[in-house]
């Protein structure tokens, strides 16, 4: 009920629910424009491999074992989609960084076996100096595949929190 049909982001979220990516904060509501977490993205990723089956020894102090998002974190740092903020902390209920997004997308396509080596400069984006040394190539990558195209023609804002419309977007497009 709260995604208007007219919003720009109208058939990324249909396609998100569609593919069964993401689910609604209710019955009801998908809310599209808080950000998303840390534990959220992961799970979406690992929705979007069939929910593996995960072995791996829990290497983060902060994420319990039998959260919601605990096999998806497992799974993606198993497979180095994730690393973690260091110090064993992943900070799942963190909102993700349009950043941290990149990065953690673009480890996950060279996880897939996806070519990776697709980058455009960064040179239109006036806030590009603001991309994270540690993200800068998922950044690029990102921006090369137009999987992010900017907050505006001229601002990345690589800091700024990833809303659930905004990786839904994303996601239609890497898919």
């Amino acid at each position: 009920t709260d995604v208007d049909k007219s919003a720009w982001y109208y058939d990324a979220v249909e396609f998100a629910l569609r593919k069964g990516l993401f689910v609604g904060t209710s019955d009801t509501t998908f809310e599209p424009n808080p950000a998303m977490s840390r534990a959220m993205l992961v799970t979406v990723l690992w929705r979007m491999e069939g929910e593996p089956a995960v072995t791996a020894a829990n290497a983060f102090t902060d994420v319990v074992g039998n959260a919601w998002y605990a096999k998806p974190v497992l799974w993606a740092n198993a497979n180095n989609i994730v690393s973690g903020y260091g110090g064993g902390l992943f900070g799942p209920n963190d909102n993700i960084t349009r950043e941290q997004m990149a990065a953690v997308l673009n480890r996950y396509a060279g996880f897939k076996g996806i070519d990776v080596s697709a980058a455009d400069s960064l040179a239109d984006f006036t806030d590009a100096g603001r991309v994270s040394d540690w993200a800068l190539a998922g950044m690029k990558w990102a921006v090369g595949e137009k999987l992010i195209t900017g907050m505006t023609t001229t601002t990345l804002v690589p800091q700024g929190n990833a809303t659930r419309a905004q990786v839904a977007s994303i996601l239609m497009r890497y898919i």
